[in-house]
Parts: structure tokens; C-alpha cells; sequence
């Protein structure tokens, strides 16, 4: 792996300390953008019934609940959690953005802090304070870099890139200083445009309503810039390729364009699609292969959205997988998450529903199996590994959660691992599913992540569940 590029000195007014605190975060996305009203909190509402007075308890805030045991947990049971590091008040609801990871590392982002904790076994590896708020984190990491974005001013101008392994910081600057161009970076003022990043071929791309710009990856300079129309919503996502989603124009039967983008040439995309505006709202769920979501219909709470994969060359529709009743998506929203329930893996996308995990063939758009669940909660894939889709069905507070290991081809049940079904464990587990977020599996654990909204005392940050391979 090559190293990290070394840090440059201190900018001048760096936004950043090692010692400071936070202040007040950025606005939540409104809650009419979230398509199934946050799948996960209906889901466990619905069949437990009054999650809401249980508290994460049972776990220190810097690393595991107990020490790890030599051999490796039983399949299933709880191996250590962590709480929220930073508190909600009441005059704000905060957000903790930002969930990357590293080969054994899973590195959390809250308003006013990043922390890394050990994936095997909870220890806290490193951690650092912000001095400005969190307002932006790039949805993926590249060698083992992040950037996230925090308020200076009053406005989220303030980009820092630092390395995954270490938490140390590689390059700390300003979108802009200039106080007109900083306007439409006030998240008071932001509406549905708020700053997006992404991460692609060695760049960070930086997208708000009304302007872009790409800076190089290891030394923060600044490769490309340009403004445009005032948009009312942005998107983007990297990794295999840069994908830019705008929504400016205003017009009912306006159109939506999506960009395949050339972080060293804005100006000269690779690409340039319009499809129709119809609600406004798409989402990128993956860049390899490209796959996006749409709102086929008037949006708002409840909306169907379709899945649409696109030629990654030329931007057309290639299939479209309808809306079907059964599917259950969370936020689909979520600046770093792109979607809770659905998963792409090579040419297979998988989708939560309550009581299913429905799987699909990307090049046809045909369903390949259902796999049945509880009826009365949601079941969601959370990994593919060696042939076998596993699908959590999540707990409730008097009802432990599961993970089912399916057949890929199939999707006939390989093997059934319950969780720990001990009062605490449950209400926890139960409690972590109704966070804004989704569940990763890595590293034989099942992480119950809070990517999102971050309104209340109880609110845990990880919670890790022995998942092994056999």
C-alpha cells in the first residue's frame, strides 16, 4: 500500500485543533425526502412497540462492553458497542455523517469528532476533536484517505482530507473565502443542495447548489472549479467513477441531469443524460455497475421508487427494475449511505422488504428468488461473501435478531445464526435499528451503524454482533 502523501503546513485560519470542541451541526434532511418513512424505525415500531424508552446501555463510549474473549465470540452474540461520543442538545438536531473503513478499522464520524475503533474487538485505535461543525463526508474512502467537511463561519467552506489508518491529517483548506460565494454554503440556507463529496481517481469532488470543484487527493490543490444555475438539489458518488446528479431546473416538466465527470474537466463530461424530472428525487446506489433509484411517482412519504441501471459509457437506460409492494427502503437520502435496503453486488441487486430480501438480475431486471422471512419485520441484505447473500432480519425489543445465509443462485437458506437473546442485548440491538443508517458486514461482524440523524441521548454509534463465516 503506498504511504500517505506528508501534511503540508497549517493553513492559515485552519478550521481544525486538536483539542477543540464542537458547536451546533448542520440540518437534517427533511423527513418527506425518506421514501418508506426510515424502514427500519416502521419495521421495529410496528412489531415491538416502544423502542423508544430504551437506552444504549451496557457499553463504555471508547471500546468494548467486555473484553474480548481469546477465541472467537459465539455466532451471533453481542462482542462490543459503542456509544455516542457527543451529545444532542435542544436547539439543534445533529448529524454523525462519515462511516469508512480500513482493513481493520472502522472509522466513525460524529458532529464534533472522528473515531477509530477495531472491528474485531471494539478498542478505540485513535480519535480526533473538530472545532467547527460536521456539515459533509465523502460517501467512500480512497487509500485508506477521507474527507469531511465542517462549518467556519457559518457556512460549511472548511475541507479536511485525513488518513484512515492513523487519523492523522493530510491537507486542511477552504472551499471558498469569499463571503457571496460562501452564501449558498450557509446550511441555513441550503434547502435540498447542500455540500456533497466524493472521492475518484485521486480527487475529491465537491458539489453544492451553486458550484463545483475537484481538488487533488494528496495535497489539496485545486484541479477544477465552476459555478452554475442555482440547483435546488445535488448528488454525487465515486469510487469506480465520478457520477454528478443536478436538479436546477425549476420547471414541473423540467428534467434531471446526471454527469459522468472528468475530475481534472468539469467543463467536459464524459457523459451528459437527461431523464425526466417526474418527482425530482434520484439516488445513486452504486458507480460499478451504475445503478440509481427513481421516484416513478409524486414522492412523499410512501413513494415507489424504481431501480435503473445505466450504460456507464453513455449514460442510457439499460434496465429498469419496477417498483414492487413488498420492498421496504429506508432513507434513501442519506449523503454517505446513498440507500438503506438495497445492495449491488456484480450483476445482482438485492432488496430489504418486510418479511423479504428480494434478489434481481441487473442485465434483465428479472427476479431471481424471494427469500421469506418474518412477516412482520424487515429483512434486509447486508453482505455477499463466498456465494452466500446474508439477509438480517433485525431484532425487536422482545424479539432477537437473526442472520440468514442464503444460496446467491438461489437463494434456498444455507444456515440460520440467531443473535444473543439476553433483555439488554435485544433492546439494543432493537434500538440500533432504528437509527438512520444501514448494517455492514465486515471483518466476521454484523455493524449496526448511526450514519444519520442524531436527535436524542440514546443514540448509540456501533454495535457488533459475532458474524463468522461458518
Amino acid at each position: 500500500m503506498a504511504q500517505a502523501p506528508t501534511a503540508p503546513a497549517t493553513p492559515r485560519l485552519s478550521p481544525y485543533t486538536a483539542s477543540a470542541t464542537g458547536t451546533s451541526g448542520a440540518p437534517r434532511r427533511p423527513a418527506w425526502l425518506k421514501p418508506a418513512l426510515i424502514g427500519l424505525a416502521l419495521v421495529v415500531l410496528l412489531a415491538g412497540g416502544g423502542w423508544a424508552v430504551w437506552s444504549f446501555t451496557g457499553g463504555a463510549s471508547s471500546g468494548p462492553d467486555k473484553p474480548a474473549a481469546a477465541r472467537e465470540p459465539a455466532a451471533g452474540s453481542v462482542v462490543w458497542m459503542a456509544d455516542s461520543r457527543t451529545k444532542p442538545d435542544d436547539k439543534s438536531v445533529k448529524e454523525a455523517l462519515g462511516t469508512w473503513f480500513t482493513s481493520t478499522l472502522v472509522v466513525k464520524a460524529e458532529p464534533d469528532m472522528v473515531t477509530a475503533y477495531e472491528i474485531k474487538t471494539g478498542k478505540k485505535k485513535w480519535s480526533f476533536l473538530l472545532k467547527g461543525s460536521l456539515c459533509a463526508a465523502s460517501r467512500e474512502s480512497e487509500g485508506d484517505i477521507a474527507v469531511i467537511g465542517t462549518e467556519f463561519g457559518g457556512a460549511c467552506v472548511a475541507l479536511m482530507a485525513f488518513d484512515l489508518r492513523d487519523g492523522h491529517d493530510l491537507w486542511e483548506e477552504f472551499i471558498t473565502e469569499e463571503k457571496e460565494a460562501a452564501e449558498p454554503l450557509d446550511p441555513r440556507k441550503w434547502k435540498k443542495a447542500g455540500l456533497e463529496l466524493a472521492l475518484h481517481d485521486g480527487h475529491v469532488y465537491a458539489t453544492w447548489g451553486a458550484g463545483e470543484q475537484t481538488r487533488r487527493l494528496a495535497d489539496g490543490k485545486r484541479a477544477d472549479a465552476r459555478k452554475h444555475d442555482t440547483c435546488e438539489m445535488v448528488d454525487s458518488a465515486g469510487g469506480a467513477r465520478l457520477i454528478s446528479i443536478n436538479y436546477c431546473d425549476f420547471k414541473a416538466d423540467g428534467k434531471i441531469t446526471i454527469r459522468s465527470l472528468d475530475p481534472k474537466q468539469l467543463d467536459k463530461p464524459k457523459w451528459t443524460a437527461e431523464l425526466p424530472r417526474n418527482d425530482g428525487f434520484m439516488t445513486i446506489i452504486s458507480t460499478n455497475p451504475l445503478v440509481l433509484t427513481q421516484a416513478p411517482g409524486k414522492g412523499g412519504p410512501g413513494a415507489g421508487y424504481d431501480f435503473i441501471v445505466l450504460d456507464p459509457d453513455t449514460g442510457k437506460e439499460k434496465t429498469r427494475i419496477p417498483f414492487n409492494s413488498y420492498w421496504l427502503l429506508g432513507s434513501c437520502f442519506l449523503a454517505d449511505s446513498g440507500c438503506t435496503g438495497p445492495l449491488v453486488d456484480k450483476d445482482s441487486l438485492y432488496v430489504s422488504g418486510k418479511g423479504v430480501t428480494m434478489a434481481y438480475d441487473l442485465a434483465t431486471g428479472k427476479e431471481r428468488w424471494t427469500f421469506k422471512a418474518d412477516a412482520n419485520r424487515f429483512t434486509t441484505p447486508v453482505g455477499v461473501r463466498h456465494g452466500q447473500v446474508a439477509a438480517y432480519t433485525v431484532a425487536t425489543p422482545d424479539r432477537r435478531g437473526r442472520i440468514a445465509y442464503l444460496d446467491a443462485a438461489t437463494g434456498k437458506v444455507i444456515r440460520t445464526v440467531e443473535h444473543s437473546d439476553s433483555d439488554k442485548d435485544r433492546k439494543n440491538e432493537a434500538m440500533m435499528n432504528r437509527i438512520e443508517g444501514f448494517p455492514r458486514l465486515r471483518n466476521d461482524r454484523l455493524l449496526l451503524v448511526n450514519d444519520g440523524g442524531f436527535e436524542d441521548d440514546q443514540a448509540g454509534m456501533v454495535f457488533a454482533i459475532s458474524a463468522p463465516d461458518a
